[in-house]
Order: structure tokens, then C-alpha cells, then sequence
């Protein structure tokens, strides 16, 4: 393997985690990032899949020192409301599927990743619960798989005397602010690694024979490397470039009204789940960071104007800490994540929408395959393609059977859906993906998937499609019922002697007297 000189060009979460990542494992002395003094960050706040935490474990942070000095809290689901009516509410958590032959053992779940299953048929916990959901035994997925639903509906953090209670691998995840986590990164990992960062523009990217040549600097340098990394965005600065082709998708969310309000009661309104609001036009997101709330309205600009939007936008929410900034993108990814000397990573390979928090899976997924295309001296990108066009456009299916799928009819935005649902036969686009092995949690754990068989299993449920489910034997399914009532019974109870989740986050990862919130308001508004 030969030492390769890298260039990364766009800052940000991006940039800043590939460096980080690349530095650790491969060292900084020849990583080189270029980054803009003059673009401006979006700076609402993300949700964030247990991937996240997971990779930075991988460069050696400490979970609550960065959730610490970026104003990260905890997340265990992401809430959708009223995507099926008024009154509809189902938390999409992190519980894994594993064989039903489990609920024979004293301890049915997994207790490592080397306990996820790939198997694609019955017999299966979802299998077991779906049936059981079908046949009304059971009145709701959420509530009876998934133990993280008793400490949301409550609000607390699920932990007794600072003691982790859910032990199952990647069983929460986070909110983050991005802007603040790209900065600790870089000054907790990249640049101790020998990262070299330089702030300027590029203004002209030389290319020949579908390769880059060099970059040209607005202090006049010029920056020659072995391998460039886009990592400029929906700008997509080194790939257009070199005229790399694009793939656009039939969705219709395109836009994005994004703001900051205050808490006004942080007790009861910093939740530990993510709130994804199904709209007459789109849908709205609430994402509580430990300091304030990140707002936003995603919408169909073929279905309601900007100004429309943003006023239904502004009577939803409450006072607002800045001006709302208006966001537009086309639904795509590139055709090929890799050629020549240059390779896409983030919001550069391709972005559906924010709905599914799953821009920074993407990040880090493109950076794992990246790396492993590094251990060649050649650099051979055809399998690093081959899985970036799943995983995007599973991303994609996954996002847009919630809008074609849905009943609901007010408006002419979900009816065009659910038109485009039915052209598409996406109930049984469901079904099979149910039923795939690249989306088993084993596949999901290689990358493939960020969006494992049981999420598609309880989206089915809610939306009521028939998974002509395989007869499993009685004994199972009496054992999983038997197991379900028992998990449910127990976490609501263990839940109710836990303490809220905003004073045990204060206390314990903030280090902060939660009745002085004001204080902390003021000195997290100092920073951010």
C-alpha cells in the first residue's frame, strides 16, 4: 500500500469527519483540507442514527464529552405524527430483529452486533409481532417491541443511579448540532492527526483524461494530490467539474423553511425522540438540542409557494431565535461516487431529503468505503459505486413509501403520492424489501442499509399493508406474545422511577443545576 496525498475540499461535517477518520487510521501528515472562509452554515440541529455515536467511538471521542461541548442530547426514536390521520403516532426505535427461536432463551435479545441476524424469512421476532399486531393480540408495534417507547412517553432518561438500562447494541442515538460537532472533530481529531487546513476558495478545478490536475487557490497557490474528495455539498464543486452524471427521483419535497425557537419549558419540551409532522404539504420536524429546538417545514414547491409555506410555517411554531432560512435542493445522487483520481462523500454523492435524519449515514458510510478503496495502491472504485447506488437509493425508497403509502387525502400533495405509490406498486416494494437480505442488520452493519427489515416491517403494520406472513409454530408464538407483555410491563414500570430526561442530562452530561436554566440558556447562546 502506498502513502496517497489527499485533498479534501469543503469543510463542514463532511469534510471535517473524513479527515478526522482518514488522519486516525491512516495519518494526517498527507491530508490536506481546503475549506471556504465564506460559506455560510445552515445550523439548525440533526437527528442522527446510532451510527453516529458509533463512529465516534471509532476516532476515540468520549460520548458525553462531545455531546457536552456541542449541546448533543440523547435519541431513541423518531416520532411520526399525523402521518395517517389526526391522532396517529408511531415511535421508529432502534430494537433489532432477531430469530424467534430467542424467546426459548432466558435472554431474547441481542446482546452484541455478532448476535444480528441475516435471515429473510420466518421465523422471525418481526414475523412473531406482525402476526400478533394482525390477529389484535397486540394494539400497537411500538409500544410492545421496542422498550425505548415506555422512557419517551414519559420523557425520562433510561438510566437508575447512572446505569444504563438499555443494553441492546445501538439502542439510542442522538440530536446533534452539526456545525459545533464538525468543529470538535477537527480540533479534538483531525488536526492533532496533522490534518492541514487551509481557509481560501478554490476557484478553478484543472482536470484532463476525467482527472483532476490540480486546484487553483484565490491567494494564488495551486494544490496537487493523489486523491480529491468533494466534500462541498449540493455544490458538488470538484464532480461537475469533471461532468459526472446524475441521477434525479420522483420526489416532490424539495424545500425547507429552518429556524430556532427558545424553550419555554425545557422540562417538558426537550424530548428525547425526534417529532416528524406529517403537513397538508409536506411535513415539519422539531429537533431538540440541550440549549434550544431546531425547527423546520419540508415541502413540495409544486404545491405550495415559499411565502405560503413559511407562513403556515411561522403559526406553527413559537418565538423564533433567527430569521427562518428558506433551503432548496433537487432530490438526487450522482450516477458514480468515484473515478479517476476524485471521490464524493456527504451531501455531495446525492441528498433525498432531511426525513429519516439520514445525511450524516450517508457521511459515514461513504467514508468506511472510502477507506477500504484506500488499501489498494490502485485506486478501484467499482465496489465503493456499487454500494453507494444501494444504500442512496434505498435511502430513497424508504423515504418515499411514507408519503405514497399514507392514507391521507386533504390535499393534493398526498393525493399526487399516493398516485405515484399505486403507479409504482410500492406495497410491494415494501413486502420485498421485508424480505431482503441487504436489509438484515447484518447488511446494515456492512453498509448496505441504513433502514434494517424491522422498519419496514412496523411502516407495513402502520400502513396497513398485508405481509402474507409465514405460519411459525404456536409455541412461538405463544412464547413471543409471553415475552412482549412481559417487556412492556417491565420498562413501564422501570420507567416510572426514572428521572426526567432534561434535569438527568443537566446533571450528568452537562454538569449543570437544572434549576438555573436561564443561566445556561445564556451561557450556550455565548457559543452557539
Amino acid at each position: 500500500m502506498i502513502s496517497k496525498k489527499i485533498v479534501i475540499v469543503g469543510g463542514g461535517t463532511a469534510g471535517w469527519m473524513t479527515a478526522a477518520y482518514l488522519a486516525k487510521y491512516r495519518g494526517g501528515e498527507n491530508i490536506t483540507l481546503i475549506e471556504s472562509p465564506n460559506i455560510e452554515s445552515i445550523g439548525v440541529g440533526e437527528s442522527v442514527t446510532p451510527h453516529v455515536s458509533n463512529f465516534f467511538d471509532e476516532i476515540g471521542i468520549n460520548e458525553f464529552d462531545w455531546m457536552r461541548e456541542t449541546g448533543a442530547i440523547h435519541k431513541f426514536a423518531n416520532k411520526f405524527i399525523n402521518w395517517n390521520g389526526a391522532d396517529d403516532e408511531q415511535y421508529f426505535s432502534f430494537t433489532y430483529t432477531t430469530p424467534s427461536t430467542n424467546f426459548c432463551k432466558d435472554i431474547a435479545e441481542n446482546k452484541t452486533q455478532d448476535d444480528f441476524t441475516n435471515i429473510t424469512k420466518a421465523s422471525r421476532s418481526i414475523d412473531i409481532i406482525s402476526d400478533l399486531f394482525k390477529k389484535g393480540e397486540i394494539d400497537r408495534f411500538d409500544r410492545y417491541f421496542n422498550p425505548q417507547f415506555h422512557y419517551m412517553e414519559r420523557n425520562v432518561a433510561p438510566y437508575l443511579n447512572n446505569e444504563k438500562l438499555l443494553n441492546q447494541p445501538f439502542s439510542h442515538a442522538h440530536h446533534i448540532n452539526a456545525e459545533l460537532a464538525s468543529e470538535y472533530i477537527k480540533n479534538k481529531v483531525a488536526k492533532p492527526y496533522g490534518v492541514v487546513h487551509i481557509l481560501a476558495d478554490v476557484i478553478n478545478v484543472c482536470t484532463s483524461n476525467k482527472k483532476i490536475d490540480y486546484l487553483e487557490l484565490d491567494d494564488n497557490r495551486k494544490i496537487k494530490a493523489d486523491l480529491y474528495i468533494d466534500c462541498t455539498g449540493l455544490k458538488r464543486l470538484l464532480v461537475n467539474a469533471l461532468n459526472w452524471d446524475v441521477k434525479y427521483y420522483d420526489s416532490m419535497i424539495d424545500s425547507a423553511w429552518v429556524t430556532h425557537t427558545e424553550y419555554e419549558n425545557a422540562k417538558k419540551e426537550m424530548v428525547n425522540y425526534t417529532q416528524s409532522i406529517a403537513e397538508p404539504h409536506g411535513w415539519r420536524f422539531k429537533i431538540g438540542l440541550y440549549h434550544r429546538m431546531g425547527n423546520g417545514y419540508c415541502f413540495s414547491s409544486n404545491h405550495i409557494s415559499n411565502e405560503d409555506a413559511l407562513h403556515y410555517f411561522q403559526k406553527q411554531i413559537g418565538k423564533t431565535r433567527k430569521k427562518p432560512r428558506l433551503l432548496k435542493w433537487k432530490p438526487s445522487r450522482l450516477e458514480k461516487f468515484g473515478e479517476g483520481n476524485c471521490a464524493a462523500i456527504g451531501l455531495s454523492c446525492g441528498f433525498i431529503e432531511p426525513l429519516e435524519a439520514n445525511a450524516l449515514y450517508t457521511i459515514i458510510t461513504a467514508i468506511r468505503r472510502l477507506n477500504n478503496v484506500l488499501d489498494s495502491d490502485v485506486l478501484d472504485f467499482t465496489t465503493y459505486n456499487k454500494k453507494m447506488q444501494y444504500t442512496i437509493d434505498d435511502i430513497y425508497d424508504f423515504i418515499i413509501v411514507h408519503y405514497t403509502l399514507s392514507s391521507r387525502n386533504d390535499t393534493q400533495f398526498w393525493r399526487d403520492m399516493q398516485e405515484l405509490g399505486m403507479n409504482k406498486n410500492h406495497k410491494e416494494l415494501v413486502v420485498n424489501k421485508i424480505n431482503n437480505e441487504r436489509n438484515t442488520m447484518q447488511s446494515a452493519i456492512k453498509g448496505y442499509t441504513m433502514f434494517p427489515d424491522y422498519m419496514w416491517a412496523q411502516l407495513a403494520l402502520s400502513w396497513n399493508i398485508n405481509l402474507n406472513i409465514t405460519d411459525t409454530p404456536e409455541h412461538l408464538k405463544k412464547l413471543g406474545l409471553n415475552y412482549y407483555n412481559y417487556t412492556k410491563d417491565k420498562h413501564s414500570y422501570i420507567s416510572s422511577l426514572c428521572e426526567n430526561n432534561y434535569e438527568w442530562l443537566s446533571k450528568n452530561v452537562f454538569h449543570r443545576d437544572h434549576k438555573d436554566f436561564n443561566n445556561t440558556i445564556k451561557f450556550n447562546n455565548n457559543r452557539i
